[in-house]
């Protein structure tokens, strides 16, 4: 095959300057750097490298493959990588690309850059005079080594302006890479497109000129999937495309996989690469776009070191949207080849099962997940949309699942537990005849164990299951954990938790989780600590000065929990901030307690179920009285109420016997007796 012809330009044949002034960049070629006005743009690396490339073919057109071969050396990516790391290079300077500044498209070919390059000199960083672009050409294709910064060779002549222009650059071949082999990979530096369109059309690669170590990689995240079509009411599909791959590769258990909800934190970031890794703690990113239209679905994959910003691997999928489970298990498949894990055969299996689903039932669970993601009685919605892709799919397992998820969430504040918690219970058991493989189902089985059937074993059994399945589903480690806890196994429920935040380091769970195991283990210090770091992130988390206020009572430390109390009120808004300031200035904390329970009592339920019923204190408001008069030990009074929420199946009840709430009346019979009642085993009564 005759090789391909070119153009290229002097600053390709010569030693590289000190940089670059590209209109008002300039371009710092030593510390990689780029500024404008005297402010640094920070770039990712790959974005640097594909500027420095543009700048040095310019104002010649790089196509597709030319871009490819000097940004990723040896790497066969898609013109759709290509093109939304130049959408990230513009976002970056601010580059319109229908009136561009700095970087031109030519649509189905490449790009070119526009703006005026002149090279820096490196003792007066002043820009140099060169020859005029246009009197240079070559007879045969350059292509430097961009990450290097070496030029390779080439026979140039001089010709006039009429030289001859560029001839079409051929359309990519998307092939995967073939010849990766244990922990090496091998890159092949090609040395012009011929290589490049023998490498790309023959079954052997192209002579291997450089050998790279491939990065051991035993952990990653997935980042949010960029939205393609430019619809924001699509964002729920490429949220939903990203937690399912973060699903699929988190079945891994050689692998630590970073939780979708931390994942989320990092959306729309501008924080470079290496920053998120090292925020993070991962070894790589999988980041990616996805876009759909017209019953298909195409996403784009790219696999990056996370502390050089190294690409190591891209590729596009392409799939109709009934297929779409099993283009998630592809992905994820592709990525564990590439970074050489090595799977059980219980993995394997998993990541290879067909999984076809309607269209419009996808739809409809995704954005489920998308509305029960938000939390809260956003859980309405996402209930709504599971149940409707119930009725258009009634097999489909991942519907049920998140039925039962959504009925856990409105189980605590929007119904009552008797009302929601057997709908969770059947909706768990549905998605387990369908698929028993399903970790989500398990999880949430081992949550309605406990919360409805306080079956405790059942439920650790449920739990290490959903575990096993899943290693990295932080959720579950954090369900262990409460489980743990309420039979007073601190040490063993801690490793839990820390797991949890391990997995998911930027959730509010994961991070005051461990303040409540420390509060109930009564090392109130280490406790107070650990929520004052919870707030550092989360400041605006009102539930969490109520325990720091729940220590400090412990401690019967009142002006600070009164302190404490006051600004969980303040921070809600609620009505009767003014009224307690005044009780607590004119009886202290007791006049305080005691006004409190007054609002309470007279306070209407918070469920709307429970509004209907008028003699029925809310169990949520009991618990609440009753802690208020052990405050005061008047166990006359509090049991009572104690009783009301124990009869309301009140979750909280389950950690009676472990949680210092109750120390003042620990010794009655009466609390014995129902400790007792609720049959939660005694510390260490199960240690399988």
């Amino acid at each position: 095959m005759a090789p391909q012809a070119g153009t290229t330009n002097i600053r390709d044949l010569t030693p590289d300057p000190a940089g670059y002034q590209v209109d008002d960049l300039i371009i710092d070629l030593a510390p990689r750097r780029v500024r404008r006005a005297g402010t640094v743009i920070r770039l990712q690396a790959l974005s640097f490298d594909l500027l420095v490339a543009l700048v040095r073919a310019a104002p010649n057109l790089l196509s597709f493959d030319q871009l490819s071969e000097r940004v990723w050396p040896g790497l066969v990516v898609t013109p759709e990588t290509i093109i939304q790391r130049v959408k990230l290079l513009r976002g970056a300077l601010g580059d319109d690309p229908h009136a561009p500044r700095y970087i031109e498209g030519v649509r189905g070919r490449g790009y070119r850059m526009v703006a005026e390059v002149r090279p820096l000199t490196e003792s007066h960083g002043t820009p140099e005079t060169i020859v005029p672009p246009s009197l240079i050409e070559t007879k045969g294709e350059v292509s430097p080594n961009v990450h290097a910064g070496i030029a390779a060779t080439g026979a140039a002549a001089v010709s006039g302006p009429s030289a001859t222009p560029p001839a079409p650059p051929r359309p990519a071949k998307w092939v995967p890479l073939g010849w990766i082999g244990g922990a090496l990979i091998v890159l092949a530096a090609l040395a012009g497109s011929w290589a490049i369109s023998h490498y790309r059309g023959s079954s052997k690669p192209a002579e291997r000129t450089s050998v790279v170590v491939f990065p051991v990689i035993h952990s990653l995240v997935v980042l949010p999937l960029e939205n393609l079509s430019g619809d924001k009411e699509q964002e729920y599909f490429a949220d939903g495309m990203t937690d399912a791959l973060t699903t699929d590769l988190a079945q891994i258990g050689s692998l630590r996989i970073i939780s979708r909800t931390s994942a989320m934190h990092f959306k729309g970031s501008k924080e470079t690469l290496p920053q998120i890794g090292h925020d993070l703690q991962v070894d790589a990113v999988v980041e990616g776009t996805v876009a759909r239209a017209e019953g298909r679905v195409r996403v784009t994959a790219q696999l990056i070191q996370a502390s050089s910003d190294q690409h190591l691997w891209a590729r596009t999928y392409e799939r109709d949207l009934k297929d779409v489970l099993a283009l998630q298990d592809e992905i994820a498949q592709d990525i564990t080849e590439q970074i050489r894990v090595k799977l059980t055969p219980k993995e394997r299996s998993l990541l290879i099962q067909v999984h076809p689903v309607d269209p419009e039932a996808y739809d409809a669970y995704l954005r489920g997940r998308y509305w029960w993601g938000k939390g809260g009685a956003e859980a309405w919605k996402g209930l709504d949309y599971f149940q409707k892709a119930i009725a258009k799919d009634p097999s489909y397992a991942l519907a049920y699942a998140g039925v039962a998820d959504s009925y856990l969430i409105l189980g605590d504040g929007f119904l009552s537990p008797k009302e929601a918690f057997p709908k969770a219970k059947e909706a768990a058991i549905k998605a387990l005849e369908f698929d028993p493989s399903l970790a989500e189902a398990h999880a949430s089985m081992a949550s309605m164990k406990f919360y409805n059937d306080w079956d405790w074993s059942g439920a650790v059994n449920e739990i290490r299951q959903a575990i096993a399945l899943n290693p990295n589903n932080a959720s579950a480690h954090r369900r262990y954990a409460d489980l743990l806890t309420a039979v007073g196994r601190f040490d063993e429920a801690l490793k839990e938790m820390e797991r949890g935040r391990d997995l998911d380091p930027f959730s509010i769970a994961s991070n005051f989780g461990p303040g409540g195991i420390l509060d109930s283990a009564r090392r109130y210090d280490d406790a107070l600590r650990q929520y004052r770091r919870g707030l550092e992130m989360f400041p605006d988390c009102f539930d969490c000065y109520n325990a720091i206020a729940d220590i400090y009572e412990h401690q019967r430390m009142f002006a600070e929990a009164f302190a404490a109390r006051q600004q969980a009120l303040s921070m809600q808004k609620d009505p009767t901030v003014g009224a307690l300031a005044e009780a607590y200035k004119r009886g202290g904390y007791r006049g305080w307690l005691l006004k409190k329970i007054e609002i309470l009592e007279h306070a209407p339920p918070q469920t709307i179920q429970l509004q209907k019923k008028e003699s029925h204190l809310d169990m949520n408001k009991a618990f609440g009285i009753a802690y208020f008069y052990t405050l005061l030990n008047d166990e006359a009074h509090a049991m009572p109420y104690l009783e009301r929420a124990y009869d309301g199946r009140n979750p909280a009840v389950l950690f009676l016997q472990v949680s210092p709430l109750w120390d003042p009346i620990r010794s009655s019979p009466r609390f014995r007796d129902l400790v007792r009642r609720i049959g939660v085993p005694q510390p260490n009564d199960d240690k399988n």
